[in-house]
């Protein structure tokens, strides 16, 4: 009789992690080898395969290939690129653009004081493997730092591209973001993802903290627009001070597998968070919108709301949950999810949740999923208009009060083209 002998799934991507010379990296490996690889059971992972992402032999992502830029966006915007998680310089515009802030790679300022003090702090390991893997070895990151009363002249434009390998062997990239804003401080950063080539085997693990002073203001628009691209997983961990503001924009176009997971920690009487989502699904995508807002103090404000239309044999998930400590008095906080499943075989997960613990509060949550309004439809086309027209106007009409969210005229008119494009494929 013999004894099989259990291997670690982990294993294909312990030697990847090995060795790193990031702050707090040989902690971080340690807690690799002790976490578990989250499975169905896991309930914040229930609707997620993971699994299966540590069934490939990942290697180390080359940050120096050839690629080819997409156009510019439309408007001014200072582009910063990085290639398969590693910045390239040779790509990026002028960074010095503005007094006060800095924008630079990571890597540059792994021994500067102001990242010593935030690293590790926004976004802790905890129980999540993921967060122990990016942190154990980054590829690369952006960080950006705003002094006191700082403002971006215009929008950040972090392009980020995976390209896949002249080999196809998967990728293991691991981009490690820092955002630090001074008192009164404000910042605008567009994060966009796409793909080149065939990456769907390769595995994006991204990490950003961000540290929002007192009085500060930052703007985050995430675009995720890729077509076969990777497995996308990332962390948002964000720490709003007195009277900060932090506002979010999703917009989910294409993505293989996607997690984006959003924790907000108001932590300074008056802050306000607005996280606001939207997400396009068709043929076997996935994407999941999970988010924690946490109302640490009193006196503060959220506003959260997710739209989706998920086609095909995609799903999609939203998990949102506020958290209200018993002395965050005259708490305000709303969340809202809609979907629309379009085909028998499309599937919307979603999980709204509120857990107060004090008593002047006014909250609310709740999530609707349902078909298009066939009534509607009848009545558009009633008026001479084409059935695929009537329910390309139908599907914009229903994402328009997330995009009327969004202050930046330029970017909301953006995206707005590139999700009717999007629409007229569904």
């Amino acid at each position: 009789m013999t004894t099989a002998t259990m291997t670690d799934p982990k294993t294909t991507v312990m030697p990847l992690l090995e060795g790193g010379s990031w702050p707090d990296s040989g902690e971080a490996f340690a807690r690799v080898t002790e976490l578990s690889i989250p499975g169905r059971r896991t309930e914040q992972w229930k609707y997620t395969p993971v699994a299966k992402l540590f069934n490939r032999p990942y290697v180390k992502p080359d940050g120096l290939v050839q690629v080819e830029l997409p156009a510019r966006l439309p408007f001014p915007s200072t582009r910063v690129v990085f290639v398969n998680g590693h910045f390239r310089p040779d790509l990026s515009d002028d960074l010095k653009v503005d007094k006060g802030v800095v924008i630079d790679s990571i890597k540059h300022h792994l021994s500067h004081g102001p990242l010593k003090a935030h690293y590790g702090m926004s976004a802790p390991i905890g129980d999540r493997l993921f967060t122990a893997m990016n942190m154990a070895s980054p590829t690369d990151g952006l960080i950006i730092l705003a002094t006191k009363g700082a403002r971006t002249s215009q929008p950040v434009h972090l392009l980020r591209i995976t390209v896949g390998a002249p080999d196809d062997r998967p990728m293991l990239i691991q981009p490690r973001d820092l955002v630090m804003l001074h008192e009164g401080a404000n910042v605008e950063l567009i994060d966009e993802h796409i793909a080149i080539g065939d990456t769907v085997s390769s595995l994006v693990n991204g990490v950003r903290e961000c540290a929002v002073g007192e009085g500060a203001s930052l703007t985050l628009h995430l675009l995720q627009n890729e077509d076969n691209g990777p497995a996308d997983i990332n962390l948002d961990g964000i720490t709003v001070a007195a009277n900060g503001r932090f506002s979010i924009d999703t917009t989910t176009l294409y993505g293989s597998l996607v997690r984006n997971e959003l924790n907000v920690s108001l932590a300074g009487p008056g802050a306000h968070a607005e996280l606001n989502g939207v997400y396009l699904l068709d043929g076997s995508a996935h994407c999941d919108n999970h988010s924690y807002i946490g109302h640490d103090v009193p006196d503060c404000t959220s506003d959260e709301l997710y739209k989706g239309i998920v086609a095909g044999k995609a799903t999609g998930v939203f998990n949102g949950k506020v958290f209200v400590k018993p002395d965050a008095q005259r708490t305000r906080a709303y969340q809202r999810n809609a979907n629309i499943l379009q085909g028998d075989d499309a599937r919307v997960y979603s999980k709204p949740e509120l857990e107060i613990y004090a008593d002047d509060v006014k909250c609310s949550h709740g999530c609707t999923i349902g078909r298009m309004d066939e009534q509607a439809i009848f009545y558009l086309r009633s008026r001479g208009v084409g059935e695929a027209e009537a329910r390309r106007m139908m599907s914009h009409a229903f994402m328009t009060d997330v995009l009327d969210r969004i202050v930046n005229a330029d970017w909301r008119k953006h995206l707005e083209e590139m999700i009717d494009a999007k629409l007229e494929a569904l």
